[in-house]
């Protein structure tokens, strides 16, 4: 998004200067889509159970999910890896694969979710390195709608009679594709919930993307209606009422804004049923049932002897699946935990399966359970019955580990009497530290065992008593130790209720991987300080020392009047100002961010010796203000800059600089042209370079100019980054120094839209 945003004003930039030059470019909008599915299973705490049987089915119904795809779409040849993750049902939308091919180097990914009946509902085809390039625009809009209706009928032939054309747009630049739109219509009613969308590649008639926001497998009720749309409106008009209300718009300019007048209706949905004629405020019913109220079904696994066949990748991602736990016993491993917090009225759990590759382990991956636990009862408001426990845990799908959890706990209004009496006599600090340490240990005793502990502190407020908080827990930090020293980025944290004595916080962070430097023949802590104190930064100057003051005045009808102030004093100290403040150990010297010794800036103050007078010295010195300074006391103005040199000087100015394609490393000098191609690329504006025969510089030397740089050098002219654009000859081939570099920068610098 924000480099569509940086383009499109690039683009205004330019066509400003063209019209100038006579030359008419045609704006094409720009639409951003996206896509987001949301995957779960949900389950009741007494369905939890071991399933011996869980892992075989997942790998069974990989084996067919994998099969049907592939009757279905056609995997890119190139796209030979392959993994895959799966996700529960959610609320009976039936579970989710979702499973990705990609390229032996990673530019290309093939990406496909479907449900666990092979209905597809999303897929992504991604070519980086073709992104990275303008493609043409070589189709129109009808050329390519038969493609998109042919790509319905293979992909959910189902659907193909159930869906209605609605319109296609261009998506972009970047993407280069049509985007069709189709609506579910069932007998001849549109159903705008349900849609399917396509893009497809304006230069070469493939798909690209398409996105099923679709529910199978739906009872569709006849057409018959009841009610009149008449009649319905007058039941809407009896439940609304148009409210007049401000609304606030800004300037064009973006610098000021107003309020302005407008009628709403109070009510943001409102519906009436064409049969019945009952009016629905709201698209959301939660309704308890029991176990016995429903039933699930297995779908039989379906052998075909002309199914495609699987490739090692493949095979070898359904074998993994044998060795994880099931997401049964993942479930068990949280709600039969003695330690954790656990509502009883928890009964609505989900689940899903996803994979991670570890960080510095690329070869390794870890599978996870992420499970959610929630209260499902609906609130009951005659009896002020609000509260709905909710809680979410992690799992280690290979040993069972608890990996987080965090639930929520009540506040003195929501508590019970019962509840109340209990919370009167809370557990002590020392008394929650054990609690926690026991459970920390139950889950990874090695890695626990290899910390210490860091800090504590109250956790929530659960009541007030004249203002004064009440906290019901604590929070505990546990940090890493190697050979005694802290590791402050690897921990064990989380937090005790005090009243319930259960854990309802946990978290960690902890790399299996990483190596410790040795403390062996590190300097002592004076000689550190000796060595952080000489650095610059710790000097002596004022300061001001603010006193915040509260007076506290007496209970006035069961109010507390408190009177507030803050006084500012100024004072005279030495204070250590030191940035980085970090040293090493053993040479003492300060160290960057990245563990490298910090080497400062040069100073803007410093001149150059040897630009005094020149014709582009200003330039020279706005480039050293701006950050592209050369470090040393010469710039050589009239010395010829080199393309590692120039390079050197622009990626410190332009992000667009640094692009592998277009980076200068040659050590020979420079010449305008290539300059002028350079400066463009930079300002991206080479796609209007590459558009074809459309440009004319008008120099007396046009024939001298190279042909992969005219289009480049007229582009310059119009920009005047060699000049004023009066100039009669261009001298394509002359050599650029690097006062005129430093001057044409600030130009292509002052022409961007930074």
């Amino acid at each position: 998004m924000w480099k569509g945003m940086v383009f499109i004003m690039k683009r205004k930039s330019f066509i400003a200067l063209m019209l100038v030059g006579g030359i008419i470019i045609t704006s094409i909008p720009v639409h951003a889509n996206a896509m987001s599915t949301v995957v779960a299973e949900a389950v009741t705490k007494e369905s939890v159970q071991n399933n011996s049987t869980e892992d075989t089915k997942l790998q069974e119904n990989l084996t067919k999910i994998i099969t049907e795809i592939k009757k279905k779409v056609t995997i890119p040849t190139d796209c030979t890896k392959f993994e895959s993750n799966y996700y529960g049902a959610e609320y009976g939308k039936g579970t989710q694969w979702n499973l990705n091919w990609y390229s032996e180097k990673g530019s290309h990914y093939f990406n496909v979710v479907c449900d666990d009946n092979a209905n597809i509902t999303y897929i992504n085809d991604r070519d980086y390195d073709k992104n990275d390039k303008q493609e043409p625009i070589n189709y129109l809009i009808k050329e390519l709608r038969p493609v998109a209706d042919a790509f319905i009928k293979k992909v959910v032939p189902d659907v193909w009679g159930h869906v209605t054309f609605q319109n296609a747009t261009y998506v972009g630049y970047y993407n280069n594709c049509y985007q069709f739109e189709y609506v579910r219509t069932e007998n001849g009613i549109v159903m705008p919930d349900n849609t399917i969308t396509i893009q497809i590649s304006t230069a070469d008639k493939k798909v690209k993307q398409y996105n099923a926001n679709w529910l199978f497998g739906l009872s569709i009720p006849s057409k018959d209606v009841k009610i009149s749309k008449e009649q319905a409106s007058q039941k809407i008009k009896k439940q609304v009422t148009m409210e007049l209300k401000y609304l606030t718009k800004w300037s064009e300019d973006g610098k000021t804004r107003s309020a302005y007048l407008v009628y709403a209706p109070s009510n943001n949905y409102i519906a009436v049923d064409a049969k019945t004629g009952e009016v629905y405020t709201s698209r959301e019913q939660w309704i308890e049932t029991s176990k016995n109220d429903s039933a699930v079904q297995d779908t039989a696994n379906e052998s075909n002897a002309d199914a495609p066949s699987l490739t090692k990748e493949e095979l070898a991602q359904i074998k993994e699946l044998k060795s994880l736990i099931t997401k049964e016993q993942a479930i068990e491993k949280v709600v039969k935990n003695k330690y954790l917090l656990m509502d009883a009225n928890i009964k609505a759990i989900t689940a899903s399966l996803s994979g991670y590759r570890l960080y510095g382990n690329e070869n390794e991956k870890q599978y996870v359970w992420s499970i959610s636990l929630t209260d499902p009862r609906v609130p009951d408001d005659s009896k002020n019955d609000y509260y709905r426990a909710s809680a979410h845990a992690t799992v280690d799908a290979k040993t069972g580990e608890i990996l987080s959890y965090r639930s929520s706990v009540k506040n003195a209004d929501q508590m019970t009497p019962e509840e109340l009496e209990k919370a009167k006599t809370k557990l002590s600090k020392e008394e929650c530290a054990k609690i926690y340490e026991a459970f920390a240990k139950s889950q990874n005793e090695k890695q626990f065992s290899n910390t210490k502990q860091s800090s504590v502190t109250p956790d929530y407020i659960y009541d007030y008593i004249k203002e004064i908080p009440v906290y019901g827990g604590y929070t505990f930090g546990y940090q890493r130790v190697n050979e005694g020293i802290p590791y402050a980025d690897n921990y064990f944290s989380g937090s005790v209720d005090s009243i319930s004595g259960k854990v309802f916080d946990y978290r960690k962070n902890w790399d299996t991987a990483i190596k410790f430097e040795s403390p062996k023949n590190a300097m002592t802590p004076e000689q550190a300080f000796n060595a952080y104190i000489k650095l610059e930064g710790y000097e002596l100057v004022y300061e001001i020392n603010t006193v915040h003051k509260l007076v506290k005045g007496g209970d006035i009808n069961g109010y507390i009047e408190n009177s507030y102030s803050m006084d500012y004093q100024p004072r005279l100290v030495y204070r250590t100002n030191i940035n980085p403040n970090t040293i090493s150990p053993f040479t003492g010297k300060q160290l960057d961010w990245s563990g490298k010794v910090y080497a400062p800036e040069l100073k803007k103050s410093v001149d150059y010796t040897d630009i005094k007078g020149h014709k582009y010295e200003r330039s020279i010195l706005l480039l050293r203000d701006l950050g592209a300074g050369t470090g040393e006391l010469k710039f050589r103005p009239n010395d010829v800059i080199t393309g590692k040199e120039l390079q050197s000087l622009a990626e410190k100015l332009f992000y667009e600089a640094t692009r592998d394609d277009i980076k200068l490393k040659s050590s020979s000098g420079i010449t305008k042209q290539q300059l002028a191609k350079y400066s463009v690329q930079i300002l991206g504006y080479e796609k209007f370079a590459t558009m074809g025969d459309i440009f004319r510089c008008g120099y007396t030397d046009d024939a001298k100019i190279g042909k992969d740089y005219y289009n480049y050098v007229a582009i310059a002219k119009a920009l005047k980054l060699f000049g004023n654009g009066q100039e009669k000859a261009f001298q394509p081939t002359a050599k650029i120094t690097r006062g005129e570099a430093a001057d044409i920068l600030i130009k292509v610098l002052n022409s961007s839209s930074r």
